[in-house]
C-alpha cells in the first residue's frame, strides 16, 4: 500500500503555480499548461526542467527573451491569443535550444531585421493572425534550419526579394490570405522546391511581373495547396484579382502570353502620365457662305468652302419708285407707254408756251421747238448675279405697272 502511494506521487504532475498544470506532450516532454490564467509574465514557481510553456489566452504585453532563460531545456512556447506589439531582437543566442514558437493572433505589425536572433534553432514559427504590414530581407537571418513558416491572415503586400535566402531548410511556407499583389522574380531560388506551398486568397495582380509564378506553378504546381478548412471557400483560390479582364480568372488558367500582351502605341511614362494625343473633333457643321465685294464677281476671295445656298429675295408687293422725268417734262398719262430712252415723249394736252395766244378750236397748234437736251446718264448698273423675281404690281394699278416696264426697258 505505501508503494503505491509512493508510485502516484512520483508520477503524478507537480502543480506549484496556480492557474498552471503540469504534464506530458505527445512527445514525452514535460509541459506546463497555463492557458487562459491571466497571465501578463511568466509567473515565477514554475518547473525549471519544463520544455513545453504553453501560455495561450493570456495578457502578456511583450516578450522578453532572457524572461525564459530559467528553462534551460525549453523546446516550445505557445503565446497564442496574447498581446504582444513587438519583437526586440537579441544580440545574442539566449535560448539555443527553442525549436517551436507560436506568436499568433498578437497585436504585431512590423519584425525587424534579427527579430529572431535570440532563438537559432527554431524549426517551426507561426506568426499568423497578426497585423503584419511589411517585412525585410533579413527578418528571418540566422534561421538556416526553420522548416515550417506561418505567415497566414496578415497584412503583407511586399515580398522582399531575398527573404528567403536564409531559409534553406523551409519546407511548408503559409502566406496566404495576405494582400501580395505579385511574386518577385527567382523568389523561390534559395529554395526551388518547396513541398508544402499555401499561396490562396491574396489579391494577385495578373500582369507582366506575375509571370515568373506563373511559369513556377506550371512545374510545381503539386506542391501547391489549400487548407483542408479552406477548400469550399472561394476567398482561399488563387485567382486573379486585377486587372479587369483576368479578374477571378484562375492564375493557372492564363497563359503567360495573356499575363503580358503587347504594349499599347502610348505606353505610359514613369511618372504614370500617358503622353499627348491630338484628337481633331469632327465637325458637321456646313461654313457659313462667303460674300463676295459687289462688282467683283472675277476675283473671289481665297475662300474655297462651298457656301450654302442663298434662299432668293422675298417677293415685295410695294412698287418701285418712279423715276422723276427731267426738268420741264411731263410725266406720261395713264396708260401710256413712256418714250424709249434718247426719245422726246409726245407733247400732251395743251402745251402752248406763255405768251402765246392758244390756236383756235379745231386747229392743232404747231409743235415747240424742244431745247432741252436730255442728260446723260453715265451711272454704269451694278453687276448682280441673282435674278430677281419679278415683282407683281398690285391689281387695278396700270399706272405703276407702266412705270415698273420703264425701269426694265431702262436697265
Amino acid at each position: 500500500m505505501h508503494f503505491f502511494l509512493l508510485f502516484v506521487l512520483l508520477v503524478a504532475p507537480v502543480t506549484a503555480v496556480p492557474g498552471c498544470q503540469g504534464g506530458r506532450d505527445k512527445d514525452h516532454r514535460r509541459k506546463e499548461n497555463c492557458t487562459a490564467a491571466g497571465f501578463t509574465g511568466v509567473p515565477a514557481g514554475l518547473e525549471p526542467a519544463a520544455k513545453v510553456l504553453l501560455f495561450p489566452q493570456n495578457l502578456f504585453s511583450s516578450l522578453s527573451w532572457s524572461s525564459f532563460q530559467i528553462f534551460t531545456e525549453i523546446y516550445e512556447i505557445d503565446l497564442t491569443g496574447n498581446k504582444v506589439p513587438e519583437l526586440t531582437p537579441s544580440s545574442a543566442a539566449i535560448l539555443p535550444s527553442l525549436g517551436v514558437l507560436r506568436l499568433g493572433s498578437n497585436r504585431l505589425t512590423s519584425l525587424p531585421d534579427g527579430s529572431f536572433s535570440a532563438c537559432p534553432a527554431l524549426t517551426e514559427l507561426y506568426l499568423e493572425g497578426n497585423a503584419v504590414v511589411s517585412l525585410s530581407d533579413n527578418t528571418f537571418s540566422g534561421l538556416s534550419k526553420l522548416e515550417i513558416l506561418d505567415l497566414s491572415s496578415n497584412r503583407i503586400q511586399v515580398l522582399p526579394q531575398l527573404m528567403l535566402q536564409p531559409l534553406a531548410g523551409i519546407e511548408t511556407l503559409y502566406i496566404e490570405n495576405n494582400t501580395v499583389l505579385t511574386m518577385p522574380d527567382d523568389w523561390f531560388s534559395p529554395k526551388e522546391e518547396v513541398p508544402y506551398l499555401f499561396l490562396s486568397a491574396n489579391p494577385w495582380a495578373c500582369s507582366c511581373s506575375l509571370g515568373y509564378l506563373r511559369r513556377y506553378l506550371d512545374e510545381y504546381e503539386f506542391n501547391v495547396y489549400v487548407r483542408m478548412d479552406h477548400r469550399h471557400d472561394r476567398r482561399f483560390e488563387r485567382v486573379c484579382d486585377s486587372p479587369p479582364r483576368h479578374k477571378a480568372t484562375a492564375v493557372l488558367d492564363l497563359e503567360e502570353s495573356e499575363l503580358c500582351p503587347p504594349e499599347p502605341e502610348h505606353p505610359i511614362r514613369r511618372d504614370g502620365t500617358k503622353p499627348m494625343e491630338t484628337v481633331f473633333k469632327l465637325t458637321t457643321t456646313t461654313p457659313r457662305a462667303t460674300t463676295t465685294p459687289q462688282g467683283n464677281n472675277h476675283h473671289p476671295q481665297g475662300n474655297t468652302t462651298t457656301p450654302r445656298a442663298t434662299p432668293p429675295p422675298r417677293a415685295t408687293t410695294t412698287p418701285p419708285r418712279a423715276t422723276p422725268p427731267p426738268p420741264g417734262q411731263q410725266p406720261p398719262p395713264p396708260g401710256q407707254q413712256p418714250p424709249p430712252p434718247g426719245q422726246q415723249p409726245p407733247p400732251q394736252g395743251n402745251t402752248t408756251p406763255p405768251g402765246q395766244q392758244p390756236p383756235p378750236p379745231g386747229q392743232q397748234p404747231p409743235p415747240r421747238a424742244t431745247t432741252t437736251t436730255p442728260r446723260a446718264t453715265t451711272t454704269t448698273p451694278r453687276a448682280t448675279t441673282t435674278t430677281p423675281r419679278a415683282t407683281t404690281p398690285p391689281p387695278g394699278n396700270n399706272h405703276h405697272n407702266l412705270i415698273l416696264n420703264y425701269i426694265f426697258v431702262f436697265k
